[in-house]
């Protein structure tokens, strides 16, 4: 007994088979370049606010750089940390003047360690309140701007703030007394 050979495959359906793998190929590297630019627009005009702080940027700046170049200010989007559930924007003023490092990490750590003058306190609330008061002008309640100085090879961050709430609680000072006149 012989099998049964194959019959011989007729040229058309070669060509109708090939032109349609050719049309699925065609489709599906079009539909695969498509489906990630249509997922991050989606994602950035509903979940991720994609907020640009030129004018807040410019007053840290301002305010941080009076008296030469001391600090870097620089946004970053869709961050994703302990600060919120929900991916934000974090405006980032680092201090990069060695001179200015030294004496913030040496005040900070006193204001830490409940051993800090008045001074040393007065000086880190100034920071937190110009990043507090910046802060209330961000357009919600997730963003985050931040003042930190390096440490060796980590940030420390001396303020935080978000439009309504400090994520690092600021600095208490004692007001001076005041005189009453006899």
């Amino acid at each position: 007994m012989r099998k049964e050979q194959r019959k011989p495959f007729n040229q058309k359906h070669l060509i109708f088979a090939i032109i349609a793998v050719v049309i699925f190929a065609a489709l599906l590297s079009v539909l695969t370049l498509r489906s990630p630019t249509k997922t991050s627009d989606t994602k950035s005009s509903s979940n991720v606010p994609q907020n640009e702080y030129k004018a807040i940027r410019s007053n840290l700046d301002k305010k941080f750089n009076q008296n030469g170049r001391v600090v870097a200010v620089k946004e970053e989007h869709n961050i994703n940390d302990s600060t919120s559930k929900h991916p934000h924007t974090v405006i980032i003023v680092t201090l990069t003047d060695s001179q200015t490092q030294k004496y913030l990490k040496t005040t900070y750590e006193a204001v830490q360690n409940g051993q800090a003058t008045d001074v040393q306190k007065q000086y880190i609330y100034s920071i937190q309140k110009i990043i507090s008061d910046e802060a209330k002008k961000l357009d919600n309640n997730y963003d985050v701007i931040q003042f930190v100085y390096k440490d060796g090879k980590k940030y420390i961050p001396v303020a935080s703030s978000q439009k309504n709430k400090f994520i690092i609680q600021p600095v208490k000072i004692t007001q001076p007394q005041q005189k009453s006149g006899t």
